[in-house]
């Protein structure tokens, strides 16, 4: 199903949702979040076309500089989308691999992670 033209592998920065919120006197909450939903639909057309491989880059070590506010509720974005928002990928039978430092993440944040991973 794959078109010849396109990559098997694409690389996803989420990067300045915040920026894109505050832009639209929005709080910077709101941008992480539609941010987040935006890139549940990005993967469901990335998928369809037949793209085999995606990589999420979604949080750096930078991020902890952030106020503990936005942290905080990054933090348990993830966990709800981990959680809930994508179950299509149980459904799908996409497996899923996180990378980097697991530490300093708090452990609801790993057991959401490892609960994906399974």
């Amino acid at each position: 199903m794959n078109d010849l033209n396109l990559p098997i592998h694409v690389g996803i920065i989420m990067d300045g949702n915040g920026r894109w919120a505050k832009k639209r006197g929005l709080a910077r909450s709101l941008g992480h979040s539609a941010g987040a939903k935006n890139l549940k639909k990005l993967l469901r057309h990335i998928f369809k076309r037949g793209i085999k491989y995606v990589s999420v880059y979604a949080f750096s070590t930078e991020n902890f500089k952030r106020s503990k506010e936005e942290v905080d509720y990054l933090m348990n974005l993830f966990i709800l989308m981990f959680k809930t928002k994508f179950k299509v990928i149980d459904k799908e039978n996409i497996k899923v691999i996180f990378s980097g430092r697991r530490e300093p993440l708090s452990k609801n944040v790993l057991d959401a992670m490892d609960s994906i991973v399974k």
